[in-house]
């Protein structure tokens, strides 16, 4: 089983904007849970909660998924998935993430796991460089 948290979990405060005068803030938090259906492939649940809020009103997205990662040698990964983004506007729509990575870990169940990300969506594309932290439950080597 495999159970991670990426890097997108964070809470930002940026400067006034210079044309507005707002402060901006905004908590992601991106976690999924996984199972090694065969050796190397495993394939699970992600679940993303997304909130930016301003001196005004704020705005949000939570989004549920499936995934599928496949493992070469045990640390490279490249996988893909299918997730529904429902933003607080209320027009969900779908997005299609797919990353590469490395996992490296650091005890023998921990791995941290930087990885090149692209995400496929209705109006819009992101590539992007997320870093996350992995727990690998009952790990052979």
């Amino acid at each position: 089983m495999l159970v991670g948290a990426s890097s997108n979990f964070g809470l930002n405060r940026e400067n006034p904007s210079p044309s507005t005068g707002n402060h901006i803030t905004t908590l992601n938090l991106d976690v999924k849970g996984g199972y090694f259906v065969i050796n190397n492939l495993a394939a699970g649940l992600r679940f993303n909660y997304n909130r930016t809020y301003r001196d005004g009103p704020s705005y949000g997205s939570t989004s549920v998924g499936i995934f599928g990662r496949y493992y070469y040698q045990g640390k490279f990964f490249g996988g893909i998935g299918i997730t529904s983004v429902g933003p607080s506007s209320g027009n969900t729509y779908t997005e299609f993430p797919i990353e590469v990575g490395y996992a490296a870990f650091i005890t023998k169940n921990i791995a941290i796991e930087p990885s090149l990300n692209f995400v496929k969506g209705d109006s819009q594309n992101v590539i992007g460089l997320n870093f996350g932290f992995s727990l690998y439950l009952n790990r052979g080597k």
